[in-house]
């Protein structure tokens, strides 16, 4: 289905690769015009609805949760063995909340963060689109295949931290708000980008760090800042990474992933600039370091700064702290769609990444999606009429880009969590979405 940018209406066939908003003011006694781009929803469709994956010896009260599939946090296009494009998504490591900390003061609790089903094992998942689709209804986005990331020896990964405090926070059970043990081999899968020999590399948050996959979702490598051990993993750990990806924020690790088109190239960058350090200035504060690795060997190249903002926003008007790189994907060989969100912002930079050499990255803004917002909440959220209140809560964290050109968004509906941070809600709010934008970039 079709959605007009500046309505709800559903227009007909496609007419132009997006819109443009144009702002006309009068400098030195001529107009300037300044250009918002704005893409064209060409398609929704809806993931379909299955039970979530457990294993056959998971609890029984986590069966009886009766969660759904969702949680998908990266998307990627790969040509599959019939020369068709396939998409393939990652899951995160599964549904979790928030519960107060029993004790804590009711009216400003201390929260804990929750794994209703520690037992989950974080999936890579591929997707198919309907081959047609009806102006008036969504299409099925269906589930071809769930295939579970496990170590090189075949045991089950988890969605639980791999790393303790000081450097990871804890997660609880919130029936009982118990700690849960560590996990050596646990991840918080977040992006997701094709390897050299049919497999995959995942970005994940704890460690930070990257995993690289085979064919079979075997984990076979795992590299991490300098400075950080895991201990016991079910891999070789190689602590190659760059210090300063050990300094990310809680909860904001490794997020955005890809690889360039020809496969020589992995781009890996944190969800937010690193903890500030004692007399940063704020233009370092705003910064979102991406690193750039060979794809075979893992190797670092260089290290480049994101700057969070319009290009020319000054940095005290930048909201740090707010600001979230959701997902990224591979133009060309040098360029980079990076997905940002804030809460007043939801936008698609278009970046040039240098073959050599350090330094900022010159961003163009290439797709506005905050004028679409109430749109994709009503695709989300059946029934809402406004956009979010904040729109980081739309959750867009898959990009990828078709071989026409035009682009797949996907969200994560966080397994569809209740408020309560223990199951899920009821009767269900979110649904998992992936939409078709053209953003009027050429076709790879």
């Amino acid at each position: 289905m079709s959605r007009d940018p500046m309505s709800d209406a559903r227009p007909g066939p496609r007419a132009g690769a997006f819109v443009l908003l144009l702002c006309t003011a009068v400098v030195a006694g001529r107009p300037a015009l300044a250009a918002t781009p704005i893409p064209r929803i060409i398609a929704v469709h809806v993931l379909d609805d299955v039970a979530l994956p457990l294993p056959a010896d998971a609890r029984a009260a986590s069966h009886a949760l009766g969660f759904r599939m969702g949680g998908l946090s990266d998307l990627v296009v790969i040509a599959g063995a019939d020369g068709h494009e396939e998409l393939w998504c990652v899951t995160d490591r599964g549904p979790n909340g928030m519960v107060p900390k029993p004790g804590s003061d009711p009216a400003a609790p201390d929260m804990l963060r929750t794994l209703p089903v520690p037992e989950f094992v974080p999936l890579l998942v591929r997707l198919e689109l309907p081959s047609s689709t009806s102006e008036d209804a969504p299409g099925v986005l269906r589930i071809v295949e769930t295939r579970p990331i496990v170590t090189a020896a075949g045991k089950a990964t988890s969605g639980r931290p791999a790393v303790g405090p000081p450097r990871g926070k804890p997660m609880v059970d919130p029936a009982t708000a118990r700690t849960l043990p560590i996990d050596p081999d646990g991840i918080d899968s977040e992006g997701l980008a094709p390897a050299p020999g049919g497999g995959f590399w995942v970005a994940e948050e704890y460690a930070p760090s990257l995993l690289l996959l085979d064919a079979h979702g075997r984990v076979v490598r795992r590299l991490v800042p300098s400075g950080v051990a895991i201990e016991e993993c079910g891999c070789d750990v190689a602590a190659t990474l760059p210090e300063r990806c050990a300094r990310r924020q809680d909860n904001r690790g490794f997020e955005a992933l890809a690889a360039s088109p020809d496969g020589a190239l992995l781009f890996a960058m944190l969800q937010s600039p690193t903890l500030p350090a004692e007399g940063d200035t704020p233009e370092e504060r705003i910064r979102v370091p991406l690193t750039v690795l060979d794809a075979d060997s893992g190797s670092v190249h260089a290290v480049f700064e994101y700057r969070l903002g319009d290009p020319g926003q000054a940095a005290e008007d930048v909201a740090a702290e707010d600001g979230k790189i959701s997902c990224m994907a591979a133009s060309a060989g040098d360029r980079l769609l990076v997905l940002e969100q804030s809460t007043i912002h939801s936008r698609i930079y278009e970046i040039t990444v240098p073959s050599t050499g350090s330094g900022d990255l010159p961003k163009t803004l290439v797709a506005d999606l905050a004028p679409l917002a109430a749109g994709f909440a009503a695709d989300i959220s059946p029934g809402s009429a406004a956009a979010p209140s904040k729109l980081s809560d739309l959750k867009f964290e898959g990009l990828a880009i078709l071989s026409t050109g035009e682009v797949a968004l996907v969200n994560d509906n966080d397994f569809d969590m209740d408020a309560a941070g223990a199951a899920p809600a009821s009767p269900p709010i979110r649904r998992t979405c992936l939409w078709i934008l053209d953003i009027g970039i050429p076709a790879p």
